[in-house]
């Protein structure tokens, strides 16, 4: 008689024509799609949010900080159930109205869900009012750098993209029920494809185990494997020895791979990344008087004269939606200084918050897409003297023309008085900040020691540091192939000041050869470790490294770390 087991067994010895799945999860956004293919077909925030009320009594009243209050279910308890009927009407009622209620059974197959996780509201968006909701991260650290687990937010995620969410499609005359559709996923089922998994380069078995768990136990994936962020992004360029400096949202990590393995005692990591440099901004525009209002609260205000904007609104939300505006400024505006001269671009730094933010005009507003086009033409130029700048979402000029230096310039004159030379960025609420003191200085704490952050050297002496840590016959190896990946790494400036600064070091001769590894586009650089993955499960000599569910019940947690590392 054969099993269900042995049918999705068999779906292993297809070679390279497995249909296999890459999971991509970070602390920021997660990617997801199939093997064989040169983007993730889904991309997703890898955040959630949860409804959150006084027990019995739904909503909750007034104040802008929400930070006391008591989750239906108990705080850090999303599997009992204590609320009342009206607390669940009212919540479902909330959820209905934003799209984003869980419906039970996802995928049809009629296995019963938690009810934590269809409380979740997925996708979460930050442009749209949210009451009585806080931010739940797929992946929390606390203030011992120790990583955990949501494991509630990773099932609901993969529901969303793998089996996509299941509606009901009604008439509209009577309101009957015609059949159901899913919207948002992959419309597949977990017990027909195997999934690979990439995790992060330190190690943390605890969340390990927890995904295996869940995955076999819970969604009976036919096979499983797990492999290093920093590997996987060797392998998208083609290479099986190189030096990977991931600057990522939560951490900037530098990792030696040397065969297709990473070198895990010569690794180091650094807990800063583009949620330091979010929160950095952010500190510095508060010093300066100057308040961010979410895009929620702009509509808001506009048909409700009220004082509190931030009414009802969780103090995680209103956070997360600030530093959402905050992310986008320091994409559009932050570069690092190519000839690491400190005068450049500082003629600013002086300017009094009442200079850096000025009243907007509806006359000399500037759109968002004209903002993403300059980004996406925005290029790195491969001479180290030539720089390439450009404007804010909100340049000062009326009639739309942006500022930008010609590759053939070598002076500038940044002259105060004139107005014409300053930029600006724009905030949701109208009000424009002058850019000067952001567009570099924030890019310069990743070439600065920072001693509170795990001891930072600056980014060119950790990775000598990590090169000389490792051993002498791979470091020629690891000088040849450097890369550096990550969504913080997009800086403009960032790999000619980084190569200068490696080349001035005086533990590097002549003879040695240093090559910076650029990806071609944003696409890879941004998609670098999911592009890995895709490689790896399409190769048919990688099929006998699946760990198939069979041989997960027969020897446990313990085949996971010696096959995966």
């Amino acid at each position: 008689m054969t099993t269900n087991n042995d049918v999705n067994e068999n779906l292993l010895c297809g070679g390279e024509d497995i249909s296999a799945l890459v999971v991509d999860l970070g602390f920021s956004t997660s990617k997801i799609g199939h093997n064989q293919e040169d983007t993730p077909r889904i991309f997703l925030n890898s955040i959630c949010g949860e409804c959150i009320f006084e027990e019995g009594v739904m909503g909750i009243n007034g104040g802008a900080n929400n930070d006391n209050v008591i989750c239906s279910n108990g705080i850090g308890n999303a599997h009992g159930s204590n609320s009342s009927s009206s607390s669940r009407s009212g919540r479902r009622e909330r959820s209905e109205r934003s799209g984003t209620v869980g419906v039970p059974g996802i995928g049809g197959r009629g296995r019963s869900r938690n009810r934590g996780i269809n409380d979740l509201m997925f996708p979460l968006n930050l442009y749209n009012r949210k009451e009585h909701v806080r931010v739940k991260p797929l992946f929390c650290r606390d203030q011992y750098n120790n990583v955990s687990l949501n494991s509630d937010v990773f099932e609901k995620m993969l529901e969303y993209a793998i089996e996509g969410v299941e509606v009901q499609r009604v008439y509209e005359c009577t309101d009957e029920v015609i059949d159901s559709i899913k919207l948002g996923g992959l419309n597949l089922n977990f017990e027909e494809h195997p999934m690979l998994l990439s995790e992060s380069n330190i190690h943390h078995n605890k969340i390990r185990e927890e995904m295996t768990e869940i995955l076999f136990e819970k969604y009976n994936i036919p096979a499983l494997y797990f492999a290093k962020k920093a590997k996987l992004t060797s392998f998208s360029l083609g290479r099986s020895n190189s030096l990977v400096i991931d600057i990522g949202f939560s951490s900037l990590d530098i990792n030696p791979v040397y065969e297709g393995y990473v070198l895990q005692k010569n690794s180091l990591e650094y807990n800063i990344g583009g949620n330091y440099f979010d929160k950095l901004i952010y500190e510095t525009l508060k010093k300066d008087h100057i308040n961010i209002i979410p895009y929620f609260c702009t509509s808001y205000n506009k048909y409700n004269m009220s004082s509190d904007l931030f009414k009802n609104i969780h103090s995680s939300y209103r956070e997360e939606a600030i530093l959402d505006i905050v992310r986008y400024m320091k994409e559009t505006v932050c570069r690092i200084r190519v000839n690491n001269d400190t005068n450049l671009g500082t003629r600013g730094a002086n300017a009094t918050a009442k200079s850096s933010a000025i009243a907007a005009s509806s006359t000399n507003v500037h759109s968002s897409t004209n903002t993403a086009n300059i980004i996406n033409n925005t290029s790195l130029n491969a001479n180290a003297s030539d720089l390439i700048t450009a404007a804010g979402s909100a340049n000062a000029s009326s009639n739309g023309n942006i500022a930008e230096e010609k590759g053939n310039e070598k002076t500038r004159n940044y002259d105060l008085n004139d107005p014409l030379k300053e930029e600006y960025f724009e905030l949701p609420d109208g009000c424009k900040i002058n850019i000067d003191k952001y567009k570099y200085d924030i890019g310069e704490c990743l070439f600065k020691s920072i001693p509170l952050e795990n001891n930072f050297k600056g980014l060119p002496q950790s990775i000598i540091n990590c090169i000389l840590s490792s051993d002498v016959d791979i470091r020629k190896d690891l000088l040849h192939s450097i890369i550096v990946t990550g969504g913080s790494s997009s800086f403009p400036g960032l790999i000619e000041r980084l190569y200068n600064s490696l080349k001035e070091k005086e533990c590097f001769t002549q003879s040695i050869k240093l090559k910076i590894l650029n990806m071609t586009s944003y696409v890879e650089n941004k998609y670098s470790s999911w592009l890995g993955g895709s490689i790896l499960a399409s190769l048919g000599t990688f099929q006998q490294l699946w760990v198939s569910k069979r041989e997960y019940l027969d020897s446990g947690h313990k085949l996971i770390f010696d096959r995966c590392f």
